[in-house]
């Protein structure tokens, strides 16, 4: 039996008050932002502490004569488990999951649980990581003849038959597709005659169940089959995939690192509406949640072990323990992801420059055999930065230290100091002042020697902006597999071309996908006397409350995915206000022709289409037409209060699809949008309900901006409100929060309690709304 376990812990920060809380939690949300804290814009100012969880438990008498655990989905970080004041686990990366086994600890009657989570050593990351208890807890309760870990792999399509390997004694295994069993039979080879295949495409998922005389386990699982090579590039089935990829990290905006699963499955969800097929967790493992709404919605995973080995990018990061945890935390991630059909890369590391020299293509292959004898059915990859490892062989931007490493407090920051760069970081940096130009830095001799010796032990080299070595590689090296392990949304229209031109390119995954909190900051492109303390990168395609911009309908142009041309607006308020720019951002259009008091001035307006040429009107009249360049025409005209409607158009001049944007009227309101209404009473469901300006038509106002309020009545709570700025003082926590370019996001969370619910937005000089949900 598998309990939920994530209800009525008892929270407390050092030296503060205990008050009860709910898992997933975010501790760090809690957290004061302080500009000069030592995780600095890594962790959007947001500062580590010293955190501990409690919960009683009363346990039925026969239970302690059972196999009991409690697993914990992942803590960030240092974590140590005490039952009854007893120490019975400890474990210290943040992203992997791990099981406290309290067989034989557990007593009759009430138990006392405490946890205790440290991230009080900082820096220990390059984004934000969150603490405490992020992920769900699980208590699961076993008979001493307990299903023993199951792995499940498709030995074969026509006819389709699976393995089901497990060392469960006298086991038996049932296969069900929905409510039907379709076989049955002992632990081993299972023909499935007529099966549904699984793809990115066709997510057809079955369940096998696994029996003892006592005991029950259920696994989804998909039937499919994973092959590699250059000459055909990624089979999966036996057809070539390309992958349309884009990279994550694990928090989920405004939420913090908290892991909930309907969370995770609508960040899964947005992307696929997107035109992705393919998401890298970058960098460290994905929760499991993630992985299943890979699974039911049909998207492939590179699921990422490590942002670094043992150089430190950070002063106390993976690289103290890396060492002594690296072959267990791999195995974790294996183990967790081995039954999930859309997993189909492991990545061993994220732009590690070990691997520029001896010791770290050792490491390499080291980690590349254990991933094998732990799943020899999916391939291996790293994300390679050539340029960084071409650095690293000079000795430019390598971690030094000039006495050795203190697991202790750094000093504190008198004022927010300037620190020399390295590693990754060095890389953004650099990125940041030479933009284009670094795509031919990776390319050459020097390229092909800081990458040549870890490409022959991975099965897929991974290139981190070096799409420059692409047409060089297959060439030079014609049983070399490579994908885009991260790229620049602005370069895919080169990057696409070679991978749909070379079958041992079988992918680009760009940065990023969708925006996140920590690298305050490095994508934004606003006007640079917007207020607040940077927070959020500001580099995603989606931004950080899942809106689709502009750069995710340009990827969907390149990727041919759309008829009709995309067409956006330069914010034409932001006229003569110093921009921010990025390396990481090619614009900052957004799908409104609506901006009031800016009569006569001039706006530009972006198409991105496919198509050969488009054309732009406004208000009927032909303002151009345009060959596109790279998928995109770039128009100016003054800004005309009406309708702009953008054509695509062949070489002919045959229109293949219209997009038209209508100015907003006067009058403002609040429009809710909830995603839902019927919400599960298990704490843990979610609705989320964007909040948007607009006129009384439903048209979006992106001038319009006021500070909302919500009010929430009945068996719920706010879990988080806020908006996508990627600066702001503002909290997610509190019942207010000022839009951004009009829109706000609202999370409620369910209660454990069935009832009505009603959300009431209310702002100054807006009628109020609300929205009614049903908790059952």
């Amino acid at each position: 039996m598998i309990f939920d376990f994530n209800n009525d812990w008892l929270f407390c920060r050092q030296d503060g008050e205990p008050k009860t809380v709910t898992l997933p939690h975010d501790a760090m949300l809690e957290e004061p932002r302080q500009k000069n804290c030592h995780n600095g814009k890594d962790c959007g100012y947001f500062p580590g502490g010293k955190y501990s969880y409690e919960k009683h438990f009363a346990v039925p008498q026969e239970y302690p004569e059972q196999k009991v655990s409690i697993l914990f989905e992942g803590v960030y970080q240092n974590a140590v488990v005490y039952l009854n004041g007893e120490p019975v686990a400890k474990h210290r990366y943040g992203y992997t999951e791990f099981t406290a086994d309290i067989t034989g600890k557990v007593r009759e009657g009430e138990n006392f649980l405490r946890v205790t989570v440290d991230n009080s050593l900082e820096p220990n990351c390059r984004w934000y990581t969150g603490s405490g208890i992020y992920r769900p807890v699980s208590l699961i309760i076993k008979p001493k003849n307990a299903v023993k870990p199951v792995k499940i792999r498709t030995v074969s399509l026509h006819p389709a038959v699976i393995e089901v390997a497990t060392e469960t004694e006298n086991a038996s295994v049932e296969i069900w597709d929905g409510e039907t069993c379709i076989a049955k039979g002992a632990p081993g080879t299972i023909p499935l005659p007529e099966a549904k295949l699984w793809d990115a495409e066709h997510p057809n998922l079955y369940t096998c169940v696994v029996k003892t005389s006592d005991d029950e386990e259920k696994f989804p699982f998909g039937i499919r089959t994973l092959t590699w090579s250059a000459q055909n590039g990624l089979c999966v089935n036996g057809n070539t995939v390309k992958l349309r990829g884009g990279c994550i990290h694990h928090d989920n905006g405004i939420l913090g690192a908290c892991g909930f699963a309907e969370a995770e499955e609508r960040r899964i969800r947005i992307m696929k509406k997107a035109g992705y097929n393919a998401v890298r967790c970058a960098h460290n493992p994905a929760s499991r949640a993630l992985l299943d709404a890979c699974d039911r919605l049909g998207m492939y995973v590179m699921d990422e072990a490590f942002d670094g080995w043992f150089t430190p990018k950070t002063y106390h990061d993976y690289s103290r323990i890396f060492e002594s945890a690296w072959r267990e935390d791999l195995s974790a991630m294996i183990q967790k992801d081995y039954n999930h059909p859309s997993v189909v890369l492991y990545s061993i590391g994220n732009e590690v420059t070990e691997t520029a020299c001896e010791q770290g293509v050792q490491t390499a292959e080291q980690m590349t055999a254990l991933a094998h004898a732990l799943d020899n059915t999916r391939p291996v990859t790293a994300g390679i930065n050539v340029l960084l490892n071409v650095y690293n062989q000079k000795g430019i931007g390598v971690y030094k230290e000039t006495e050795s490493y203190k697991p202790e407090p750094l000093p504190p920051k008198k004022q927010e100091e300037k620190k020399k760069e390295s590693g990754s970081a060095f890389f953004n940096m650099v990125m940041q002042h030479l933009g284009p130009l670094m795509f031919y830095m990776s390319k050459g001799k020097k390229g092909d020697a800081a990458c040549r010796a870890v490409a022959e032990k991975l099965d897929i080299l991974g290139l981190n902006y070096a799409a420059s070595r692409y047409e060089e590689d297959c060439l030079t090296y014609p049983n070399r597999i490579m994908v885009g392990s991260e790229t620049i949304i602005g370069e895919l229209p080169y990057n696409w071309e070679q991978v749909k031109k070379h079958p041992a390119v079988i992918g680009d995954f760009a940065w990023a996908a969708i925006d996140y909190l920590g690298e305050a900051g490095i994508g934004q492109m606003i006007p640079q006397d917007t207020p607040g303390l940077p927070i959020a990168a500001g580099s995603g395609a989606i931004d950080l409350t899942g809106n689709i911009t502009a750069e995710s309908y340009f990827q969907q142009a390149v990727w041919s995915l759309r008829k009709a041309p995309y067409l956006g607006v330069r914010p034409v308020n932001w006229n003569g206000r110093k921009m921010t720019g990025s390396a990481w951002r090619m614009t900052n259009a957004v799908e409104s022709w609506t901006w009031p008091g800016c009569e006569g001035q001039k706006a530009t307006v972006e198409v991105c289409s496919d198509a050969e040429f488009v054309a732009l009107y406004c208000n009927d009249t032909l303002i151009g037409k345009k060959r596109t360049k790279k998928f995109r025409a770039i128009f100016k005209l003054p800004y005309r209060p009406g309708t702009l409607k953008a054509v695509a158009l062949d070489k002919s001049g045959n229109a293949l699809g219209e997009t038209t944007l209508q100015t907003a009227g006067q009058k403002t309101r609040l429009h809710l949008s909830p995603e839902k209404t019927t919400l599960r009473a298990d704490g843990q469901s979610l609705c989320f309900i964007p909040i948007t300006l607009t006129d009384a038509a439903g048209i979006w106002k992106p001038c319009a901006n006021a500070k909302v309020h919500l009010e929430i009545e009945g068996p719920a709570a706010l879990q988080a409100l806020g908006s996508a700025a990627t600066q702001t003082d503002e909290t997610y926590l509190g019942s207010s929060h000022t839009t951004w370019l009009g829109r706000a996001l609202a999370v409620i969370r369910a209660g454990t309690e069935p009832g009505k619910v009603r959300v009431t937005v209310t702002a100054e000089g807006y009628e109020p709304q609300y929205v009614d949900l049903t908790v059952e």
